[in-house]
C-alpha cells in the first residue's frame, strides 16, 4: 500500500483540510472526485499528506483505497476525477469493495421475453428480472452498469455472467435487417441456455441453433497447402450439419422440420477472411508453418498452437541449417577440423549431419534466388543469412576442414579467422578454449573506457573481461550472478566498451516491464554519454521502422513488445542482444524464446541470478538461447543431465555440467565475492510464544485433521496463517489486543529499537490482510504510515524512491514474491521475516533488496518463530518446522543448478507434520 504522507510540521488542527470523496455512477464505470469540503480544492493521486493531518481525515480507509488502486493502474484519470470500470470491479478485494461503496453481488431470476415478432419492425429482446421479494427490476429500478437501485433504495451489483450477458442483449442490429436479426437472436438464445436464463414460448419453439466457433483446419493438395474455416459449435448440431456450413460458406440453414442454423456473425467474417486466404506454395509453406499469423487475417481467439500440431500431422517440418565448425583434438597439440550444417529441430535435437557437397549446392542456388529456404527430404531447411560465406570459407581454408588433414594448434587462429564473421556458428569444446587475437581488441585491459562512470568490484571486473572476451569469440554468455552483485552494471561497463569499439549499435536489450525504467536510470548514471542513443521502444507511439530503431545505439523494449512487434525486429541485424531477467525463455515454447531465439544477432547475453526455477529444462532452453547446441538437444539434456541430477546422486552430474559450460556461464555468489566488502549480516530467531486464543484455534485444527475432517495440507495452511494473526482465518479476530498476539508486539519491539536507531525495516509477509494489520499497528505505535508493495507496476517504483530518499526511521512492508525482481532497497538494513516463504531462494531474493552492494551499515534479519511451550504438537509448531527445514536448504538455495524441486518445502513439511 503506498503511503499517503509525509512528515510535515505540525499545524493548528483546525486548519487542516477535511478531503472528501464523491462518487458517481457513469455509464462506464463509478467515478471519484477528491476535493477539499472547505475549498472544494481539487485533490490528485497520490495525496500527500501529514501524519497529522491523516488523523483528522475521515474518509482516510476510502482515500486508502483509491490510492492503492491507482497505484496499480486500475483507477484511470479523467480530468480532476477518476473513473473505475465496471469490468474491472469484479477483480477488487471485498474490503476495497466495501470502502468503494460496492453493493454485495446477488444473483437475480433472469427471463428473457420478446416483443413483436422476429423480422418485424417492432421486435425486440427484453430481459425480465426479479430479486426474491423484488419483481419487474427492469421495470422499477435504476440501473448503471452491474450496479441495481431498488425501490428501497438499497442497491445489488448483478454477478460478471450475467451483466456480460446483458451487456451483449443491448449490442442489438436493426430488426428490420433480416440478414443480421435472425443470427443474433440465435446467438442471444444460445447463450441464454449456456447460463440456463428460461426464455418464453416463442423464442423456445424458434428451434434455433448458434454456431459461435471457428477452428481452422489445413489441407494439403499437390505441393500446396490450403487453409480452411470450420464451423464449430458447444451446442447440438450435427457434424454434417457444420460441415456443410462450413464447405458453402453458409450464413445460415434450415430443414424441413423447422430447424434454424445461424452462424455468429465475427466467426462467419472470420471464416470469410480464411476463405479468401491465398493457398501457400512452394517456398512461402516453410515461411507458412514457422510463422502462421503472417499469412492470416488478424482473427481472435483462434489456438494457432493446434493448427501448428495440424500441419505438422502433414509430416512437414521446418528444420535450421546449423553450421558448425567442430575440432577433434588428437595428440600433442594436434586437432582435426571439420565443418557442415546439421539440421536442427526447434529442440535443438539434430536430426541429420549435412556434410556433403549436394547440401551445400542446394543452399549456393537457394541463396542465388535469394530463398531463405530449400527443400530437403520431404521438408524443409531454413537457410541462415551468412550460409554461402559459410560455405566458401570451407573451401578457403587449404584443404585444412573436411579433407582430414592434422592441423597443429598454432593453425587455429589462422583457421579460424576465416569463420570470424559468421553469425551463430556452433563450435564444440576444443575451439571455446582458444584465445586469438586478444590484445588488439584490449579483451585483458581491466578499466573501462572514461565513459563510464563507476568504479568496478574486483568480481565485477572479471565479468568485465569475461563478456568482452565472449563478444570478441561471437560467443553468447549466460551471467548467473547472485542478485545484488550488480549484473546491470557489469553489462553497462561491456556497452561502454562496445560503443568505444564502435561494435554497439543496433544493440538490443529486452526486459521486463517493471525494469525498464531501471534500466534508464542506470544507463543514465554509470554511463550518461549512452542516453543520447537510447530510444525506449514502447508504448502506442513506438517505431514500426526498422530503419529508424536501427540507427540508435541501444534499443530497450520488453519481452512483450518484443512478441507483438517481432517482424520488425527481425529486420535488423543486431550487433549484440541481451535478454535481463533471462528467466521469461525458460520456455522453448513460449513466444518469447522462440522470437528471441530467431533474431540475427552477433553476440547473445542472458542476465538472471534464478536460472533453474522449476526444472532444468529451463536452464537447457536459456543455453539454447546463448550458444546454441552447447548442451545437445533438449532430449540429449534429459538424458545426460536432468536424470542423474534430480536423482540424489547429482554431484558428478552437476560437476560435468558446470565443466561443459564453464566458458560461457558465469556464477558467482555474495558470500563468495563481498566477503569482508558488504557489512556482516547477522541472523536472528526470535522463538516466540503463542497468545492464549491461538493455542485454542490451534489445537481445534488439530482436532479436526485428528477426526479426518480436515486434509492435512490444508491444516498447515491454516496453521500457517493462524500464527501470523488469528484473524486471517477469522474476521472475529481483526480487533484482538496486541498483548494477544505475542509475534506481532515482538515485532513491534523490534520496530521499536529500529525507530531508536533512526534506521530503516522492510517486513516481508505474503498475507495481504496482514500486512494492512501491520500498517495499523504501527500507525497508531510509531505515528508514520507505512507503505505497502504487493505488486509491480511503473508507479509503484515512485514509492521505492521515496521510501529510499526520505531520510531517517521508515518502515516498508512487502510480499516477497513483489521484491523478486528489480528492487534495490539499500536505505534499509533491517528485515524481518514475519512469516516464511517456503523457498529458500525466494526468501533470499527478498532479504537481497537490502543485502547488496550499495549497502553501508549491518545487516539484521529477523526470523520471529511461533514455538510451542505447552508441548501440544508432536514435532514442534508449523512455523517451527519450517524454519528448521529452510535452515537445512539454505545450500541448495545457493547452487543455481539446484532444481526447485528438492527446495520446495511444502510436502517435506507435510512429512514432519503429526499430531498426538
Amino acid at each position: 500500500m503506498p503511503s499517503l504522507f509525509k512528515f510535515k510540521k505540525q499545524t493548528d488542527k483546525n486548519s487542516i483540510p477535511q478531503i472528501r470523496v464523491q462518487s458517481q455512477k457513469s455509464d462506464i464505470g463509478l467515478e471519484f472526485s477528491i476535493f477539499s469540503e472547505e475549498n472544494k480544492q481539487s485533490y490528485k493521486l497520490p495525496l500527500k499528506l501529514s501524519i497529522t493531518e491523516m488523523k483528522q481525515q475521515k474518509f482516510l480507509p476510502l482515500l486508502e483505497a483509491l490510492e492503492e488502486l491507482w497505484y496499480e493502474e486500475i483507477l484511470e484519470e479523467k480530468g480532476n476525477s477518476y473513473i473505475l470500470i465496471y469490468d474491472n470491479i469484479y477483480d477488487l478485494p471485498e474490503d476495497i469493495k466495501i470502502l468503494l461503496g460496492v453493493p454485495k453481488e446477488e444473483i437475480l431470476q433472469f427471463r428473457l421475453v420478446h416483443e413483436g415478432a422476429i423480422g418485424t419492425s417492432r421486435f425486440n429482446l427484453l430481459l425480465e428480472k426479479n430479486f426474491g421479494s423484488w419483481k419487474n427490476l427492469h421495470k422499477t429500478s435504476q440501473q448503471f452498469g452491474p450496479l441495481i437501485k431498488l425501490a428501497d433504495q438499497s442497491e445489488i451489483l448483478l454477478p460478471k455472467q450475467q451483466y456480460d450477458f446483458e451487456k451483449m442483449l443491448h449490442i442489438s442490429p436493426d430488426p428490420k435487417d433480416r440478414e443480421k436479426i435472425f443470427g443474433y437472436v440465435a446467438n442471444i438464445i444460445h447463450e441464454a441456455k449456456k447460463l440456463n436464463i428460461p426464455i418464453d414460448d416463442y423464442l423456445e419453439k424458434q428451434q434455433y441453433l448458434f454456431i459461435d466457433q471457428l477452428e481452422l483446419d489445413v489441407i494439403k493438395e499437390c505441393n500446396e497447402l490450403k487453409v480452411v474455416p470450420k464451423y464449430a459449435s458447444e451446442r447440438d448440431i450435427s457434424d454434417d450439419i457444420l460441415s456443410e456450413m462450413s464447405e458453402n460458406a453458409a450464413l445460415y440453414y434450415s430443414d424441413s422440420r423447422g430447424q434454424k442454423v445461424f452462424v455468429n456473425q465475427q466467426v462467419y467474417g472470420s471464416a470469410k477472411k480464411i476463405r479468401n486466404t491465398p493457398s501457400i506454395k512452394d517456398g512461402n509453406i516453410p515461411r507458412f508453418i514457422e510463422n502462421p499469423e503472417s499469412f492470416l487475417p488478424d482473427i481472435e481467439n483462434i489456438d494457432l498452437s493446434l493448427f501448428s500440431e495440424r500441419v505438422k500431422s502433414l509430416g512437414i517440418r521446418v528444420y535450421k541449417a546449423q553450421p558448425f565448425l567442430h575440432a577433434s583434438e588428437k595428440e600433442r597439440g594436434w586437432f582435426e577440423l571439420n565443418a557442415g550444417f546439421s539440421a536442427v529441430d526447434n529442440e535443438g535435437e539434430v536430426k541429420e549431419v549435412l556434410q556433403n557437397e549436394t547440401i551445400q549446392s542446394l543452399i549456393l542456388d537457394a541463396k542465388e534466388k535469394g530463398e531463405p529456404y530449400i527443400s530437403w527430404n520431404g521438408s524443409w531447411l531454413k537457410i541462415p543469412d551468412d550460409a554461402e560465406d559459410f560455405i566458401n570459407n570451407i573451401s578457403q581454408d587449404n584443404g585444412a576442414v573436411n579433407n582430414g588433414e592434422m592441423v597443429d594448434i598454432s593453425k587455429l587462429p589462422f583457421i579460424l579467422e576465416i569463420f570470424e564473421n559468421i553469425n551463430r556458428l556452433e563450435f564444440n569444446q576444443p575451439l571455446l578454449d582458444l584465445q586469438e587475437r586478444i590484445e588488439e581488441w584490449g579483451i585483458t585491459t581491466k578499466t573501462p573506457p572514461n565513459l563510464f562512470m563507476a568504479k568496478l568490484k574486483p568480481f565485477q571486473v572479471e565479468g568485465f573481461l569475461w563478456m568482452k572476451l565472449l563478444h570478441f569469440r561471437k560467443l553468447g554468455g549466460l551471467l548467473a550472478d547472485d542478485m545484488g552483485l550488480g549484473k546491470t552494471v557489469q553489462v553497462i561497463s561491456l556497452l561502454a566498451y562496445l560503443y568505444e569499439m564502435n561494435e554497439l549499435t543496433p544493440t538490443l536489450i529486452v526486459a521486463p516491464k517493471t525494469l525498464i525504467d531501471n534500466w534508464f536510470k542506470e544507463i543514465q548514471k554509470f554511463a550518461p554519454t549512452l542516453v543520447k542513443s537510447l530510444y525506449i521502444h514502447r508504448g502506442p507511439q513506438r517505431s514500426k521502422n526498422p530503419d529508424f530503431i536501427e540507427k540508435y545505439g541501444i534499443t530497450l523494449t520488453t519481452y512483450q513488445t518484443l512478441i507483438k512487434d517481432q517482424l520488425v525486429f527481425a529486420q535488423i541485424d543486431w550487433q549484440s542482444i541481451i535478454c535481463d531477467e533471462a528467466q521469461a525463455i525458460k520456455n522453448p515454447s513460449t513466444s518469447a524464446s522462440k522470437v528471441i531465439k530467431a533474431l540475427k544477432s552477433k553476440f547473445r547475453l542472458a542476465m538472471t541470478g534464478t536460472p533453474v526455477e522449476n526444472g532444468l529444462s529451463e536452464f537447457w532452453s536459456i543455453m539454447d538461447y546463448v550458444q546454441p547446441g552447447i548442451l545437445g538437444s533438449l532430449n540429449q539434456f534429459k538424458q545426460e543431465f536432468v536424470h542423474p541430477i534430480e536423482k540424489q546422486s547429482e554431484e558428478d552430474a552437476v560437476n560435468k555440467l558446470i565443466s561443459k559450460i564453464s566458458f560461457i556461464y558465469k556464477r558467482r555468489t555474495k558470500n563468495e565475492e563481498l566477503k569482508g566488502q558488504l557489512p556482516d549480516k547477522h541472523i536472528i530467531t526470535k522463538p516466540v510464544k503463542m497468545g492464549t486464543i491461538q493455542q485454542e484455534l490451534y489445537r481445534e485444527v488439530l482436532s479436526l485433521v485428528q477426526n479426518k475432517m480436515m486434509d492435512g495440507l490444508q491444516a498447515i495452511q491454516k496453521l500457517k496463517a493462524l500464527s501470523a494473526h488469528p484473524a486471517l482465518i477469522n474476521n472475529d479476530f481483526l480487533n484482538l489486543s496486541i498483548k494477544d498476539i505475542p509475534k506481532l508486539e515482538m515485532t513491534l519491539d523490534i520496530i521499536e529499537n529500529i525507530r531508536l536507531s533512526n534506521e530503516k525495516v522492510l517486513i516481508f509477509t505474503e498475507f495481504k490482510k496482514m500486512q494492512k494489520i501491520l500498517r495499523e499497528e504501527i500507525r497508531k505505535k510509531f505515528n508514520i504510515n507505512p507503505q505497502i508493495i504487493n505488486g509491480m507496476t511503473s508507479r509503484r517504483m515512485e514509492i521505492v524512491d521515496e521510501f529510499n530518499n526520505n531520510p531517517g526511521f521508515d518502515v516498508l512492508i512487502l510480499s516477497p514474491k513483489a521484491a523478486g525482481t528489480g528492487l534495490t532497497i539499500t536505505s534499509a538494513n533491517h528485515v524481518i521475516h514475519y512469516t516464511r516463504w517456503w523457498n529458500p531462494a525466494v526468501e533470499n531474493q527478498a532479504t537481497d533488496r537490502v543485502y547488496r552492494i550499495g549497502q553501508e551499515k549491518q545487516v539484521y534479519v529477523y526470523y520471529p518463530i511461533i514455538t510451542d511451550q505447552t508441548g501440544f504438537t508432536s514435532n514442534g509448531t508449523v512455523e517451527e518446522i519450517v524454519h528448521k527445514i529452510l535452515q537445512e536448504k539454505q545450500e541448495l538455495a545457493s547452487n543455481v543448478i539446484t532444481t526447485s524441486k528438492k527446495i520446495n518445502i511444502e510436502e517435506e513439511v507435510f512429512k514432519h507434520f503429526n499430531v498426538k
